[in-house]
């Protein structure tokens, strides 16, 4: 009788202690489910969330690119179908980058409408004629443009447990500044103006090739139309010379109208050649400048040649005055009086805003890199010169009055021969640099440039 009521004493006691390990183990069960499941939260916030922030900021970099070139263009007096063209244009040529695969493979640009506000099916392209309020017009002559790319869908990798899609968008509006009172990135050359006058281009025919700097057996007098080198932000030297004219700019350089800057004395042939070969990726060396890009288009012609004068050799008539063309420009020769095929700025690529062509014109020598390239850059054979006031001005170490800047294109690789070591290039407009804005909106100075503007419906922009 003992041993049995003994025995269902254990019995009972064993059952008290069972129960309590079954519930406990459905409590560990529960809290395992709940802290897997916020593992899983975390890792899809770092992998999805870090991948997400990635391509987005890649995207806002390609719209901001293509909105500073459209907006470049509408300044340049593009039409809203051209502006439409290049920037969808652009943005073709950055999403080839390896990095913007993904995005290359989500954004949808066949078929562009380059009449319409939406272009393709994710590209919205609007004009405005004020950056704040942007308000969408159609008007020719507008000013500000607005790029939007909507619904880009990304690679889920545990985002889909969350059901959470991921996507991104951006926007960005670019136009013209307020007047520029601080002009930089210019070249440390300088030209002597024919006249004083800017709504005349200071006397310049665009299109007209001009020796920019003569080689190391000239020495002309420093007079109307001649170059010299300078000295900007107090740079001197041959190290400075050969950087500057690779494009090492100074971003604190300030050049004003009306400024007094002093020359730069010498031909400094050597630093010269090797600083602006970089631009056709052909320099020979010497300073450390394998940094700088070279020019996507490196075409050239037949070589523009100068007399023993310093002077471009010239079809002449027979009283021995220039022969102009139907612009009213003089047309170079070879030493037999034959006219030479040059290379000239309406055949360069990047003054387009297609696609530009992976070769040379039939009979130029050089090379045009294919889009997009870790070497090369657009629009290097481009670049702002000083142009100065050089009345009684002669050789040596002076001091000329600034005027402006005029944009020349670089026509041809400089000789490496110091005695034809001649830099010859074309005169496209009076132009800028970059530079500082004013604040003053009511500041003149006849000289803008393009910038980004804050997109009210893009916190990122």
């Amino acid at each position: 009788m003992w041993e049995n009521r003994q025995f269902l004493f254990h019995g009972m006691v064993n059952k008290m202690n069972i129960r309590p390990y079954r519930k406990q183990g459905g409590a560990i069960l529960v809290m395992f489910t709940i802290g897997l499941f916020s593992l899983i939260a975390v890792a899809a916030l770092a992998l999805d969330g870090g991948h997400l922030l990635l391509n987005k900021g890649r995207l806002q970099n390609a719209v901001d690119a293509s909105a500073l070139y459209a907006a470049k263009e509408l300044q340049d007096g593009a039409s809203l179908y051209e502006a439409r063209e290049a920037a969808t244009t652009l943005l073709l040529q950055n999403l080839q980058y390896q990095e913007n695969g993904e995005l290359n493979s989500s954004i949808d640009l066949s078929a562009p409408d380059y009449n319409s506000t939406q272009v393709a099916a994710n590209l919205f392209i609007e004009f405005s004629e004020w950056p704040d309020p942007f308000s969408p017009i159609l008007v020719e002559g507008s000013e500000y443009v607005r790029i939007r790319i909507e619904n880009v869908g990304l690679t889920n990798f545990l985002a889909q447990i969350m059901n959470f899609d991921k996507s991104v968008r951006a926007s960005a509006i670019a136009g013209r500044s307020t007047d520029i009172e601080c002009l930089n990135k210019a070249v440390p050359m300088m030209v002597c103006a024919l006249n004083e006058d800017e709504d005349d281009d200071f006397g310049f025919s665009p299109g007209t090739v001009h020796i920019m700097k003569i080689g190391s057996n000239a020495d002309s007098p420093i007079g109307p139309g001649n170059f010299q080198l300078l000295r900007l932000d107090g740079n001197s030297g041959g190290a400075d010379i050969r950087r500057a004219l690779a494009g090492d700019f100074t971003l604190g350089l300030c050049v004003e109208d009306g400024d007094e800057i002093p020359t730069e004395p010498g031909n400094t042939v050597g630093p010269v050649v090797q600083g602006l070969n970089t631009r056709f990726g052909t320099d020979k060396g010497g300073g450390n400048i394998s940094e700088f890009k070279r020019d996507f288009d490196a075409c050239q012609g037949d070589r523009v040649l100068v007399n023993d004068d310093g002077d471009i050799v010239v079809q002449l008539d027979e009283a021995g005055d220039p022969v102009l063309d139907a612009d009213g420009h003089t047309i170079p020769v070879d030493s037999a009086g034959a006219i030479i095929d040059y290379y000239t700025h309406a055949e360069y690529s990047p003054a387009s805003p297609l696609l530009p062509p992976t070769s040379c014109p039939t009979g130029f020598s050089g090379d045009i890199l294919s889009k997009p390239s870790s070497i090369a850059s657009t629009g290097r054979r481009e670049f702002p010169i000083v142009i100065g006031i050089c009345d009684g001005v002669t050789n040596g170490a002076n001091t000329i009055t600034t005027l402006g800047t005029g944009c020349f294109f670089l026509t041809q690789e400089v000789s490496q021969k110091g005695n034809e070591a001649h830099v010859i290039g074309e005169f496209l407009s009076v132009c800028s640099g970059s530079g500082s804005a004013s604040l003053d909106p009511t500041y003149e100075s006849k000289v803008s440039t393009v910038v980004l503007y804050r997109d009210p419906d893009s916190p990122d922009s």
